[in-house]
């Protein structure tokens, strides 16, 4: 989502310049996303969801990866005491790589599985954001509302993250 809001500031700021040549008075505010979203109710569930969630993830991983370390101690003990034949030393080699893959390629998912599971939970809250920045945008006639960390320079201006946390019933 960040991504989303930088691609959003940028062609805000883009749009801005080529067409700041207006003779329209515009009035230009910025907000600081990071002050306003942490903040957020809705933030403070999803990032717990997201944890907890992580967590789960973590744990299914954590009991595969003790099951192939228990084969390979067994597999080793065994190859020490002499009990295996040639071939089942390769099979047991053989089936430890595939172990190895299978727990990289699962926790390459458990990623997957993590980052789609934020974006489903942060998507509702990007959007209460964006209605509040716009109602705070009608209700003061900004013309632009800009993140100030995409802002190349500005000398004062126009901050306007404490209405906008009002507009979201953040106390500050």
């Amino acid at each position: 989502m960040k991504k989303v809001i930088n691609l959003l500031s940028v062609f805000t700021l883009f749009t801005l310049l080529t067409f700041g040549t207006e003779t329209k008075a515009q009035t230009i505010a910025y907000i600081v996303t990071e002050d306003i979203v942490p903040q957020m109710p809705a933030y403070k569930r999803a990032k717990s969801e997201v944890e907890a969630y992580g967590k789960q993830l973590q744990k299914i991983l954590e009991g595969k990866q003790l099951e192939a370390q228990g084969y390979y101690q067994e597999v080793m003990k065994k190859g020490q005491n002499g009990e295996l034949t040639p071939k089942q030393e390769q099979e047991a080699q053989a089936k430890l790589q595939e172990m190895q893959a299978s727990l990289q390629k699962e926790a390459s998912e458990a990623d997957q599985k993590l980052a789609q599971k934020e974006a489903e939970l942060t998507k509702p809250l990007y959007e209460e954001l964006d209605a509040a920045i716009k109602k705070v945008a009608k209700d003061n006639k900004f013309t632009y509302i800009l993140d100030k960390k995409f802002l190349l320079y500005s000398e004062g201006g126009i901050d306007a993250t404490s209405k906008v946390k009002t507009a979201l019933g953040i106390a500050w």
